[in-house]
């Protein structure tokens, strides 16, 4: 899905309540595009225990969630699996009311699971969270099939891969990915530069079938360099040279000192001196920082622009910026994310270096990804969410 396609979501299917879902979507989207304070009261009667949902029962429970309705200041929405959802403007009086008389007629904890009183646009990204489960998004993620324990490789099978990659046409694992611009303000996603690799899990994939990569650290850190180095000397090409524009590399601290990316260098547009950034992995960097400090200050002083790429939080707790002498930060969506407001995002956020634009959002393909990117500061993003040419209409 992309960001355009928001109001699209009913395209998932006819189930009851889709259309409420698509229609809350857009309405948090535009909230926060206009920065716009609203209270939200969130229901899930499916987290309540099987013997609270019985008939009786959930009519009490509904006939106090349908007082909301007799009020013109609240909105109702009622999306798949029975989920309930109601926004007010502030103060959000009713939605007050509504929420102390169905926690009387619940357990504490049933009240704490079922029921949410949040606020937008500051926790937008649990009430697009919500809409997604809602609609079944989130449990096809984890209901995917686990990749199968796969085996350890060993030098044999990683020097057949390198001899099939010294020759082989390498486009076919060439991944490039928009930077955009993405404001609360509203507006088309605005490229910045275009992020290109090779992926070496599409490598795996179809040279070294049922291999787990993660077993064999050394080894995999050779195909790692072989992978730079086609894709350095693909970049040095005269047809390539002549499209360049700003540009993103993702290269190990090896690949930056090697004859490769100084040819690259040499050959870089005057032009677009300044318009090149390397994301070098926060884990090489811990693992060789010496080598990591020289990579970073060479691309500094030809010019370039390095950013520390970290899989997750603890990479950038772990080597905050600031201390790995670096102004600029990519950093991955997951569920490893700490939730907005608690003190791990708080921690999270003060490790980020200072500046506008300074920090990257990657692996963004969830609308929550967007808007906890904006919550943290964030306006930069990379990933399938952001591919659209225009904003959701």
């Amino acid at each position: 899905m992309t960001l355009e396609e928001i109001p699209a979501l009913g395209a998932l299917g006819s189930a009851p309540g889709a259309a409420d879902a698509v229609a809350l979507a857009g309405l948090v989207r535009e909230t926060v595009a206009a920065g716009v304070e609203r209270r939200v009261l969130l229901f899930h009667p499916a987290r309540l225990a099987p013997t609270r949902r019985r008939d009786p029962q959930m009519a009490l429970l509904r006939a106090a969630w349908d007082g909301l309705r007799r009020t013109s200041r609240t909105r109702i929405f009622e999306l798949p699996r029975g989920a309930l959802v109601a926004i007010e403007a502030p103060p959000g009086h009713h939605l007050v009311e509504a929420e102390r008389s169905l926690a009387s007629m619940l357990e504490p904890q049933e009240a704490t699971a079922s029921l949410a009183l949040l606020r937008l646009p500051d926790q937008a990204a649990a009430v697009l969270t919500a809409v997604e489960e809602a609609l079944g998004l989130t449990a096809a993620v984890r209901a995917a099939a686990p990749r199968p324990p796969g085996r350890a490789p060993d030098g044999e099978a990683i020097a057949a891969a390198e001899r099939a990659l010294a020759s082989a046409d390498v486009s076919a694992f060439l991944r490039r990915r928009k930077v955009c611009r993405l404001t609360p303000g509203g507006g088309a996603p605005e490229r910045l530069q275009e992020d290109r690799r090779l992926s070496l899990a599409d490598v795996r994939d179809a040279l070294l079938p049922g291999i787990d990569l993660g077993l064999a650290p050394a080894l995999v850190r050779r195909l790692r360099r072989l992978l730079d180095r086609r894709l350095l000397a693909g970049l040095a090409r005269p047809e390539e040279m002549r499209d360049l524009g700003p540009l993103c590399l993702s290269l190990g601290i090896e690949a930056v000192t090697s004859p490769d990316f100084l040819r690259l260098d040499a050959l870089w547009p005057a032009a677009l001196r300044g318009a090149l950034t390397v994301a070098l992995a926060a884990d090489d960097a811990a693992g060789h920082p010496a080598g990591f400090a020289f990579a970073r200050d060479l691309l500094a002083a030809r010019g370039h622009r390095p950013m520390l790429d970290a899989a997750g939080p603890a990479a950038v707790l772990a080597l905050p910026p600031s201390r790995a002498g670096i102004g600029r930060l990519r950093l991955r969506w997951s569920d490893a994310l700490p939730p907005l407001g608690t003190p791990a995002a708080e921690t999270l956020r003060a490790a980020f270096p200072a500046g506008t634009e300074s920090v990257v959002l990657a692996g963004v393909d969830r609308p929550a990804a967007i808007a906890w990117g904006w919550e943290m500061g964030i306006t930069l993003f990379q990933g399938r969410l952001v591919e659209a040419r225009r904003p959701a209409g």
